[in-house]
């Protein structure tokens, strides 16, 4: 089968980048046609098809070239419409599967697809098909305000990035991507990592029938290798730095535990907020490790004693959960969104009330002291993620998927 990839990067930022570029090669493994369509960066892995790529859209800039490639990127990108219709001639796929393609790519590709009657499905990472904000989180709290089809209520609030014209520009594509009824009838199939998303996406108004809840993979046996043999001394967060994953209350409670050492993978906007926060609170016992390679990141989640995830947003189903498990890591997190589908208490992490950094040192603290306990949750770690989340299983499951669709 041929399947054509879509994501806004093509390089790891996060856990929607690292699906797609995983599951690329889960199929191309099994000898499937894979193309890929996303945008130009230095960053990148090599493709053939960076050929079709669209220019990188940064929404820093004040000069009027990009400002229409931001407003492109939000509303309707023609540069990509036009890209992604050469690309469709050339690798004329069975199926196209789209991952994030808002604010950058954006929805344009969608009428080239279907004006050459080529199903798509679309894994979901976060709430963008159903509101402005992607996150349904704004201002320091969960923000469901745009629910109903409010949009405008993102603007009154800053919703998007914290700006009035951003939020503007972002809540007027969605009353006209409704118009257009993208989401409810151009995309043949949605993919929800976890049961709590699709229950948000059915609350917002999706179609139940077109939704089907498929958790994330991960490819254990490159993990499990990876272990090494250490001391554990210290715990670990790893992902992106933004204020939506509870970073400032994880130093909170990192200044409740002098006697633990934590360590903080990652770059992202908060990067020069956190630092600052941690001087502020004199704490000594945290590192910030900057941005790691997928071989160095390995190495260091192997050498910790367990992860971290104390997120403040309603998280689908973060990929780091998986990773930490593969390589028998337990996990402690925040108890909201799709995480506690994953994270079991008492089995193979545990779970605190998010935003509560004092619940979070003492889960730390019980951890830290309790090694009979850690290796209990470790071996589970292993066990339930070798048993629910492999990526062989998963082949068979995307592959039933596609077959389903371009069938019908």
């Amino acid at each position: 089968m041929k399947i054509l990839l879509v994501n806004n990067h093509h390089f790891v930022l996060g856990g929607a980048e690292r699906y797609y570029l995983s599951l690329g090669e889960l199929l191309k493994k099994h000898g499937n046609g894979v193309a890929y369509f996303s945008t130009h960066d230095s960053r990148n892995v090599p493709t053939f098809w960076s050929k079709y790529f669209i220019d990188k859209v940064s929404t820093q800039g004040r000069n009027l070239k990009n400002l229409y490639k931001v407003l492109s990127g939000i509303i309707y990108s023609l540069e990509a419409k036009k890209n992604i219709g050469k690309l469709l001639d050339e690798f004329k796929p069975d199926i196209v599967h789209l991952n994030n393609i808002y604010f950058r790519i954006s929805p344009s590709i969608i009428f080239e697809i279907k004006k050459r009657n080529i199903p798509i499905v679309e894994t979901v990472h976060d709430y963008h098909p159903i509101s402005p904000n992607v996150n349904l989180y704004h201002d320091g709290a969960v923000c469901e305000i745009t629910k109903g089809g409010k949009y405008y209520k993102a603007v009154l609030h800053k919703c998007v990035k914290d700006s009035y014209l951003i939020s503007f520009l972002v809540a007027a594509s969605f009353y006209l991507h409704d118009y257009w009824k993208i989401y409810q009838n151009k995309i043949d199939l949605f993919i929800s990592p976890s049961r709590f998303l699709r229950k948000k996406l059915v609350d917002y108004g999706l179609k139940d029938s077109k939704i089907i809840y498929l958790p994330n993979f991960t490819e254990i046996g490159k993990f499990h290798k990876a272990q090494a043999r250490n001391k554990n001394t210290y715990v670990l967060f790893f992902g992106v730095l933004l204020k939506h994953k509870g970073l400032s209350e994880l130093l909170g409670a990192a200044g409740l535990l002098p006697e633990v050492t934590f360590k903080l993978v990652g770059d992202g906007p908060e990067e020069k907020n956190l630092k600052r926060l941690s001087q502020k609170l004199r704490l000594k016992n945290v590192d910030f490790l900057g941005r790691l390679d997928d071989t160095k990141l390995r190495k260091v989640i192997s050498q910790s004693l367990f992860c971290i995830v104390p997120s403040l947003w309603y998280e689908n189903m973060p990929y780091s959960i998986l990773e930490a498990f593969s390589l028998g890591k337990p996990v402690i997190a925040a108890r909201i969104g799709g995480i506690p589908e994953v994270v079991k208490n008492g089995r193979n992490g545990l779970l605190f009330e998010a935003g509560n950094n004092g619940e979070l040192a003492e889960k730390i603290k019980l951890l830290w002291t309790k090694r009979k306990l850690f290796g209990i949750l470790s071996n589970n770690a292993l066990a339930d993620v070798k048993r629910k989340y492999g990526q062989e299983e998963y082949y068979k499951k995307i592959m039933k998927i596609y077959k389903k669709e371009v069938g019908r």
